[in-house]
């Protein structure tokens, strides 16, 4: 088993996580994909000075 914290403890439960989280999207990944597939709008056209690189200048934090 691959170490990623100290604490064996919370290396456990992580890799347990991620154990959930990959099932879940192998199980559920194609509804979630062809759900947002039918609710994503319809793609919109930009200029291109849209798509240009900004500088963040004068932007809230």
């Amino acid at each position: 088993m691959k170490k990623y914290y100290e604490d064996a403890k919370y290396n456990a439960a992580f890799v347990r996580c991620v154990d959930v989280m990959s099932q879940m999207l192998q199980k559920y990944g194609h509804q979630v994909l062809d759900k947002l597939e039918q609710d994503a709008p319809q793609k919109v056209e930009h200029s291109k000075e849209s798509n240009q690189a900004r500088p963040l200048t004068n932007k809230a934090a």
